[in-house]
């Protein structure tokens, strides 16, 4: 028994990682760097990188489903799979929310809540997003920062929920941060959590250099306030670098 339950937990890991891409699009004037570290065999967090339309719009999508585990992976394939259904046949971002929203909340699996964050960056750094109940990403500039929270509630509580759409724009040598609360709460010796207040000073000192190393530096950070212990949440990281 215990056997085959490692064994379906591998094949649950192996389809879990198909649908996350290995390598982020070359999309210029654009860099991109991503991480996720699931705390056990299979994670409850997911990111993705589509074409919308074209090669002038990308779409990125990062998550995180309640609790981690076989459960909350299961709900990460079917929202990632329903996102890339409905946006291929939808343009309107807010409607494909609440049409995703309606089918979790109808599913019977026992992890039933999904925090989304889905953006269409274009070319020119026009930043188009629906935000469902996601830990807010982050614009960060070396002096300004501004919160990416315009949506609404989380995904699958709810039998109807509207969402709204939010606007915004990723300046030149700038940098867009998207994280899961894996990363902001990860604790120290003493219960205190990483927190954005660190995110925000961490990736700061580190803008003038590439986006891969940007969220390196972060990862180095994030574990050496945790004394190196393991991750106890799934913990995932994206982040998009404007170099011009």
């Amino acid at each position: 028994m215990e056997e085959r339950l490692q064994g379906g937990l591998r094949e649950a890991a192996e389809i879990q990682a198909s649908l996350l891409p290995d390598v982020a699009p070359a999309f210029p004037p654009f860099e991109m760097a991503q991480r996720s570290h699931a705390a056990e065999e299979v994670g409850g967090d997911f990111f993705d990188y589509r074409n919308v339309l074209s090669e002038e719009i990308l779409g990125i999508s990062i998550g995180d489903a309640s609790g981690h585990g076989l459960p909350a992976a299961l709900l990460v394939r079917d929202v990632v799979i329903g996102l890339r259904m409905g946006l291929e046949k939808d343009l309107r971002i807010a409607s494909v929310f609440q049409r995703l929203n309606r089918v979790i909340h109808e599913s019977t699996l026992s992890s039933k809540f999904i925090s989304v964050f889905y953006a269409e960056l274009e070319k020119d750094g026009t930043i188009t997003y629906v935000n469902a109940g996601h830990p807010s990403p982050l614009l960060i500039s070396s002096t300004s920062v501004e919160r990416l929270n315009v949506g609404g509630t989380v995904i699958g509580p709810l039998p109807e929920v509207r969402f709204k759409r939010g606007l915004a724009l990723l300046p030149a040598n700038a940098c867009l941060v998207m994280c899961t609360d894996g990363i902001l709460e990860r604790p120290n010796a003493a219960d205190e959590f990483y927190g954005e207040a660190r995110l925000i000073e961490t990736v700061r000192r580190n803008l003038g250099r590439p986006a891969q190393d940007i969220l390196a530096a972060v990862f180095k950070e994030c574990e050496t306030f945790g004394s190196q212990r393991p991750f106890d949440d799934d913990a995932t990281l994206v982040v998009v670098k404007r170099v011009s």
